[in-house]
């Protein structure tokens, strides 16, 4: 996600009393592309405020009158929508903390250098959330839409049942099979009851690749799994111009069709697209010559199919949106909490060691502004791929920060997590990255519970305070948190 294709759709306001930041962050935040106002009266603010509301404030500490509570609860009683960004000196930002459920999205610290930067940073990253909560909005409001389509589809099937009872006459299963449709564990599955529907009538699926233009046969009714092996057809570039109209119309590409005469002898070849919403999946392809009441029936089939699909491919994308990191594609910090929760648990009940590794990418900020967000993005996205990659089965991956990634690692004690955290270093030290061949380099922080803390909250904690610390003497190296000498772990971990 480019924030930069959005930030126009932003309102953000900022409120100090010190003219030159204020006026430079405006100016920075117009360049942007935010509707960017600055204030310094606080009056005239809390005037904007009630006309229209922003959906980010920034304000420095400095230039309250009076407390930051009675500031807070001003502005959330004209629209507690309004996100908060503070400007603050480093020795208030544990005060400000208490606040992190009222609406704060970040504070930054007054040091001068680079402010303005650091606060359009700050802003792109509240309104990328934003964007993603208003467009999870919108996928449930779309799966209610689709859920609520398909109950009237049930309710027709329970009106025409008792009707063709009433008539004495075989009623039609639908509901049975709007059934059947709901319990598919996968899109294949529900691929497979389709066609499970249509038996005795020769119909090939054929999966959409648009990576590389290409439909290839997945699968099949009438004929043996075997015989669809290695089918498949790749398209001209040419051909991708037409073939939404194509498909409309149950049409196919000429190089399409052809395959399919002498693959299968459709004479002439029809089609079913498969969407998810916009999303080509896929065709389903049949011979035309099929007898119209074959072809009505696989239609009307085809139509329940397309609803049941369109339904379950909303569940899986609004079930991702909610645990999955948008820009590394891992965890995010949400599903970190509650996953560490439940694994220090089942860590005390079975007296197995749990370790936490806390990574950043070294530079981080200096490559953001020297080579911008987007290649910054692509390069931790590359550096989380890798610790996926190199992950054991049961070890989680996760974004827990703008410049953090967390390993979860059961039954690891300390000694295998600090060695498992250097491995991960020199890998991604020795790997390139970028079209350009990139190099960079992390830091890490290691704990281990019960080792060296006693609980979630500070073992994520514990290995914050290893990662701060290494990136504090340079970076590019492991630190193993040290556990006060007051601690006592609840049981005993081998050594090895």
């Amino acid at each position: 996600m480019n924030i930069r294709d959005y930030s126009s759709q932003f309102t953000v306001f900022v409120f100090t009393t010190d003219v030159d930041v204020g006026a430079s962050t405006k100016v920075y935040l117009s360049q942007a592309g935010y509707d960017a106002y600055f204030f310094q009266d606080p009056e005239m603010l809390e005037q904007r405020l009630k006309e229209n509301a922003p959906h980010i404030l920034i304000f420095s500490t400095a230039a309250l009158g009076g407390s930051l509570s009675d500031f807070v609860t001003l502005v959330q009683q004209i629209n507690e929508e309004i996100r908060f960004i503070a400007i603050s000196a480093i020795g208030q930002f544990d005060i400000l903390a208490q606040y992190n459920g009222h609406g704060f999205v970040d504070v930054i610290s007054d040091d001068p250098a680079a402010l303005e930067s650091r606060l359009v940073w700050a802003v792109d990253r509240a309104c990328e959330k934003l964007y993603l909560t208003y467009q999870n909005e919108q996928l449930f409001d779309d799966l209610n839409t689709t859920k609520a389509r398909m109950d009237e589809v049930h309710e027709a099937a329970v009106k025409s049942m008792k009707q063709a009872e009433a008539e004495k006459n075989p009623a039609p299963a639908l509901s049975t099979r709007i059934g059947d449709y709901r319990s598919a564990q996968s899109k294949e599955d529900l691929i497979q009851k389709y066609l499970n529907q249509i038996p005795g009538n020769l119909c090939v699926f054929f999966k959409f690749l648009p990576s590389v233009r290409s439909f290839v046969a997945t699968h099949a009714s009438g004929i043996p799994a075997s015989d669809i092996q290695g089918v498949g057809v790749q398209l001209e570039s040419g051909d991708m111009k037409e073939l939404s109209s194509q498909m409309a119309v149950g049409l196919l590409p000429p190089r399409f069709s052809d395959m399919l005469v002498e693959a299968f002898r459709f004479n002439p070849p029809k089609a079913l697209p498969l969407y998810a919403h916009s999303s080509l999946e896929g065709v389903f392809v049949y011979s035309g010559n099929l007898p119209a009441e074959e072809v009505t029936k696989m239609g009307e089939e085809f139509s329940l199919l397309s609803l049941c699909y369109s339904n379950f491919s909303l569940e899986k994308k609004v079930d991702a949106l909610e645990v999955t990191d948008f820009v590394t594609e891992v965890y995010n910090r949400n599903y970190y909490q509650k996953v560490l929760g439940d694994e220090v648990s089942r860590a005390r009940r079975l007296k197995q060691p749990l370790s936490v590794v806390k990574i950043s990418m070294d530079d981080f900020y200096e490559i953001e502004s020297s080579l911008g967000e987007a290649v910054r993005d692509e390069l931790l996205k590359g550096v989380a791929t890798i610790i996926a990659k190199t992950s054991r089965t049961n070890d989680v991956t996760c974004r827990t920060g703008v410049n953090e990634l967390a390993m979860i690692l059961p039954h690891c004690p300390k000694k295998g997590a600090a060695l498992r955290a250097e491995r991960v270093r020199r890998i991604i030290e020795s790997t390139s990255f970028l079209d350009n061949g990139m190099k960079v380099s992390v830091s890490l922080g290691v704990s281990e519970y019960p080792s060296l803390c006693d609980s979630a909250k500070t073992l994520d904690e514990s290995a914050t305070k290893a990662l701060m610390h290494i990136t504090d003497k340079g970076g590019n190296k492991i630190c193993l948190y040290k556990a006060p000498e007051t601690h006592r772990p609840e049981f005993e971990v081998s050594a090895e």
